[in-house]
Formats: structure tokens, C-alpha cells, sequence
């Protein structure tokens, strides 16, 4: 696994010790954000000189991803076919297309290859485009 930590609302830091690890750190991310913003958070895993990937926390779920040089900026394409926004509060809150959303389980999936190979998973599609 890649040296990594974990970014999100209010500026927090956190190291990530293991994937196992991560996943609890999102879920108490999520409990805590519940009460305190109205649309679903996200939060940033950060692989230094690689890039990072935001992930939402909630069901379904969005990813983008971002590399360290800023050079690529990506989404992950869900149904294409899908109409409609759905808001997240990415640092401040941001209107994303359905088109993005993911099954939380493949968000996760993702996320954990992103730790373990520093690339992005063939498992869903990426995107340029805005949809």
C-alpha cells in the first residue's frame, strides 16, 4: 500500500494506516458530517506525487480524481443514460450529474486499488467530459 492520508471538511488530516482502516475513517467521517451539512460530504485520499481521489460518502456515491501535477482531472462514469443533479459538499458544496453516481461498494473498491497500485481502476469508466 502507498504511503497515504486522508483530507476532508474543516481542513482535517488523517494518516491511513490500512484499507480496514480507511473504511472506518469514512464512516465516522460520515456520522460526524451528518449532523452538520445538509447534502452527503466527501473526502480526498492523497498519495503524494500520484494524485488523489475524492470519494462521496454515501450510497450512491461519486469519485473523481485528481493527479498531483494537476495535469489530470477525472471523473467516474456511472449510467450515462440518467438525468438530474445531485449535490455533494466536496469543501463546499458542488451540483454533480447522475451520470456520476457509483454503487458506494464499487466507490470503495476503487479506492482501495488507488492504495495499493497508485493508478486508477479499470473497473468503471473515467471521464474528461462534463456530463
Amino acid at each position: 500500500m502507498f504511503n497515504a492520508h486522508l483530507e476532508y471538511w474543516d481542513n482535517a488530516e488523517e494518516e491511513i494506516t490500512s484499507f480496514i482502516e480507511l473504511k472506518k475513517q469514512l464512516e465516522t467521517i460520515r456520522e460526524k458530517s451528518s449532523n452538520v451539512y445538509s447534502s452527503p460530504v466527501s473526502a480526498d485520499i492523497v498519495i503524494e506525487d500520484v494524485g488523489r481521489i475524492c470519494i462521496g460518502l454515501n450510497d450512491p456515491s461519486i469519485i473523481t480524481y485528481v493527479s498531483a501535477d494537476l495535469e489530470r482531472q477525472m471523473s467516474a462514469v456511472g449510467d450515462r443514460s440518467v438525468a438530474g443533479e445531485v449535490t455533494f459538499y466536496c469543501g463546499d458544496y458542488s451540483l454533480m450529474s447522475r451520470k456520476y453516481l457509483l454503487p458506494y461498494a464499487l466507490a470503495l473498491d476503487v479506492v482501495k486499488y488507488f492504495l495499493e497500485s497508485g493508478k486508477l481502476s479499470g473497473e468503471v469508466e473515467w471521464t474528461y467530459e462534463i456530463l
